[in-house]
């Protein structure tokens, strides 16, 4: 098999930083619900919800 061009390695690299970030973020989510940890879960879900929001920025050029 060949290996993909950088560009593609450079995109793999980058989604899959990006999911981990978002698995992370869930994650506290989940904690500062358990702990009734209020304060931290709205930060938490603003932070997630900022980077929802970018990735759906950046591909609206694609999409149209």
């Amino acid at each position: 098999m060949p290996k993909p061009p950088a560009y593609d390695i450079e995109r793999i690299t980058y989604i899959n930083n990006l999911m981990g970030g978002i698995h992370d973020s869930c994650d506290s989510i989940y904690e500062s619900l358990i702990d009734r940890d209020f304060v931290s879960l709205v930060s938490d879900i603003d932070s997630l919800m900022a980077t929802l929001r970018g990735i759906k920025e950046s591909l609206e050029d694609d999409i149209e």
